[in-house]
């Protein structure tokens, strides 16, 4: 069966640390944690920025508190909003052992 794009309309990135997902226009769709950083106060933070330079509190999309007291394992928050430069996913220098997916178009 050939590959149809409109059953499959989002791609996908898994990390497990910081990195540029797009560095174009695009829309960050979801966000999945699937397993939280054991730390207490560990964040990730989600920018409009084509690169890592570029980041300021005026781009932020999200900042997620990835403390496993918080959590169901996995959850996974929806924003469908659009991003005018990119997106690049930051996670917390204190982070060891966050794991989240990023779905884009």
């Amino acid at each position: 069966m050939p590959f149809n794009p409109l059953e499959y309309p989002y791609d996908w990135v898994h990390l497990i640390d910081s990195a540029q997902v797009i560095t174009r226009c695009g829309t960050l769709h979801t966000i999945t944690i699937n397993r939280p950083d054991v730390g207490a106060g560990a964040l990730v933070t989600v920018h409009n920025v084509a690169d890592v330079g570029d980041i300021a509190p005026a781009n932020m999309i999200a900042n997620i508190t990835m403390d496993d007291a918080f959590f169901v394992i996995p959850t996974t928050l929806t924003y469908d909003v659009g991003c005018c430069n990119g997106i690049y996913v930051l996670f917390s220098a204190g982070m060891t052992t966050g794991d989240i997916t990023v779905s884009y178009k």
